[in-house]
């Protein structure tokens, strides 16, 4: 089969012959077309004349009324013109003469009528129908027909030269790229058509000189290609070395320490971990401290002098030891009690300075789980105090508990990508009217299966993963979006953690500008965390109320409360925390404390909102007390959707 895309002669033939076809084609039957019209109009202006020559004397016969000079007329005219097939004379819708040839059935032929007119004058006196034959021009058509495929075979007879001389012409271009098909750079051959002087002789000339300098070219790359892989396979050495080694200190770090473990039948790892090293960091800068760090792994290698243990700097302040076999309890216990004797016994210089190190250590005995047990045993050991703890099998809550927290901290970066992180809103009620003022924005994370997670059950993880902001960060937008055409207000809660956040501030700000709901809107500042920087917060209410929100003090009551901060900040709203509420109806201690909290709000026309109303007991104590808005369960549980019109 021709293969049209790899060869060029071949496309250049196949098209050629195409076109070629194509425009013999068409000009056949464009000049067959043309030619039969021409015919044809020539045979019609014929009988024109032989038909207006006889005319003037059929009129005059026939208007004198000699019908025998007539007949004599059309018949000698019929019998002399060969494609004349008869004329009949019609008058008065007679026939008044009439002459056919006997074989016109057998012909084409086409019909002329004219009409007789009387000599000198307009009037018509008859019409003559002449019959014209087309057996002429048949003739005429064929002979032209024949002289036209004679032109055009001798067309396509000159093509097909022009073909053969063309796949000539191109057979050594063919020939040449047979041979470069072959072609390597080791490889040396000469063109059999070098010796040519026209193109091709410059052709196949040019490709030997470029084949030397493709030769020479060959060679230094080849050489190039060494030297460039023994650089590549010392650098893969330095980049393994630097990916299993500690540049700071030279020791295996984590990456080997994992890969050692994997390897080995049992074990026992121990996790060393510097105590209070940031503070030191901190105090005499990073550069000593990495000096000190260097020192540290230095000391304690030279504590070794056997294959095992194993030392590795593990991350940052945290080393590591490995131990190639299980060991029993007491001994693991006999080797920490002196390990930690001896670092304490160390000492480190920073100028004139000396320092000493604690340090706290986990271990666990047993491959598996090693890194994670030694880690729960360690941060156990942090927890009580202790120079050392050792994995127990009691501890398994602990790490049920770590593992917990690993997969929310999935589960929040899940949510927060699948915008599965929604407010709640739950009502606010005039104590009075009993109608809703407003809603409370509380934070939910829907499940996988649609269940609602509280932040009971995540928001402490939450805060010790960096996730934290941004779930503060869609609870304000989308709480300002979902209120942004009521009338109703709506309370969000903010942590100290999130005003002294730039990030969660900025978002609010843009927030309240974009949906415009600044007088909507009251900021809940969580009390029972403590306000310590007491200017910062001062600074952010200032700002807020200047923008039109309003502020409340949330959990008032509990924990660091005191009756200083209302003093001290413009707030619009006490929220008295729900400890208190719910035992207000049978515990005196808990009712003086809101009637005193009640009574000093009113003093500073502070309103009081009383969380945690679960039953009708609850809400009258506290209505009578003079609490001014209500909230919990006795009025309405926490809900996706809510009514966005509010009349108090």
């Amino acid at each position: 089969m021709l293969n049209l895309k790899r060869s060029l002669s071949s496309r250049i033939l196949f098209y050629f012959f195409i076109v070629g076809t194509t425009l013999i084609v068409g000009v056949f039957y464009t000049f067959e077309e043309a030619g039969k019209e021409a015919f044809k109009q020539m045979e019609k202006e014929k009988a024109e004349v032989i038909v207006n020559t006889i005319l003037p004397t059929i009129a005059m016969n026939l208007y004198l009324g000699m019908t025998s000079n007539v007949n004599k007329v059309i018949k000698e005219v019929t019998k002399n013109n060969e494609n004349i097939l008869g004329i009949t004379i019609v008058n008065d819708g007679k026939v008044v003469s009439s002459y056919l040839k006997k074989d016109i059935g057998k012909s084409e032929y086409f019909i002329m009528t004219r009409t007789i007119k009387r000599p000198n004058s307009n009037e018509s006196i008859g019409r003559m129908h002449v019959i014209y034959s087309y057996a002429h021009f048949k003739r005429l058509v064929n002979k032209y027909s024949k002289l036209l495929w004679i032109f055009l075979f001798g067309i396509a007879v000159l093509l097909i030269l022009f073909s053969i001389y063309l796949e000539q012409l191109l057979s050594p271009l063919k020939q040449i790229v047979l041979q470069l098909s072959n072609y390597t750079p080791k490889k040396t051959f000469s063109f059999e058509f070098s010796d040519r002087e026209d193109e091709i002789g410059r052709i196949s000339r040019t490709l030997e000189k470029m084949q030397q300098k493709i030769k020479s070219y060959a060679l230094k790359q080849e050489n190039m290609n060494k030297i460039l892989e023994e650089k590549v396979q010392q650098k893969t050495q330095e980049l393994k070395k630097r990916l299993y080694m500690d540049s700071l200190t030279g020791l295996p770090n984590r990456f080997r320490l994992q890969e050692d473990l994997e390897s080995l039948q049992d074990a026992t790892l121990i996790i060393i971990n510097i105590d209070d090293f940031k503070e030191l960091n901190d105090l005499f800068g990073h550069k000593t401290g990495d000096k000190i760090l260097a020192s540290f792994a230095q000391n304690i290698t030279n504590l070794i002098s056997t294959n095992y243990p194993k030392f590795y700097r593990f991350s940052g302040d945290e080393f590591a030891m490995l131990f190639n076999r299980k060991m029993t309890k007491s001994d693991i216990e006999q080797f920490l009690g002196l390990l930690a004797n001896k670092i304490e016994n160390m000492t480190f210089f920073h100028g004139d300075k000396e320092l000493s190190l604690h340090v706290t250590m986990g271990a666990c005995i047993g491959k598996e789980g090693a890194l994670e047990k030694a880690d729960i045993a360690l941060k156990k050991a942090k927890q009580y105090k202790k120079s050392y703890e050792i994995y127990q099998e009691s501890d398994k809550s602990v790490e049920r508990q770590y593992q917990k927290n690993i997969e929310w901290i999935k589960r929040l970066k899940k949510s927060i990508d699948l915008e599965r992180v929604v407010p709640f809103f739950q009502a606010i009620i005039n104590a009075k009217t009993k109608k809703p003022k407003g809603y409370e924005c509380l934070m939910r994370i829907k499940g996988d299966e649609g269940q609602i997670h509280t932040p009971y059950e995540f928001l402490e993880i939450a805060k010790k993963s960096r996730y934290y902001p941004k779930l503060t960060q869609i609870m304000i937008v989308k709480s300002c979006q979902y209120f942004q055409h009521s009338n109703c207000s709506f309370s969000i809660n903010l942590s100290i953690l999130d005003i002294m956040n730039k990030e969660i501030v900025q978002t609010l700000k843009e927030s309240i500008d974009k949906y415009q709901v600044a007088n909507q809107l009251i900021l809940e500042i969580v009390e029972s965390e403590g306000i310590e920087n007491y200017s910062l917060v001062h600074d952010f209410v200032a700002e807020m109320k200047n923008i039109g929100c309003q502020i409340a003090i949330d959990d008032f009551g509990t924990g660091y409360s005191n009756f200083e901060h209302i003093l001290k900040l413009p707030i619009d709203y006490i929220k008295i925390d729900g400890s208190l509420v719910k035992n207000v109806s049978t515990d005196e201690n808990s009712e003086l404390i809101i009637s005193t909290i009640v009574n000093l709000a009113k003093k500073k026309k502070i309103a009081t909102v009383a969380e945690f109303v679960s039953s009708a007991e609850i809400y009258e104590k506290v209505k009578e007390l003079g609490v001014d808005y209500v909230q919990g369960y006795y009025f309405a549980q926490p809900q996706e959707h809510v009514e966005v019109e509010c009349n108090q």
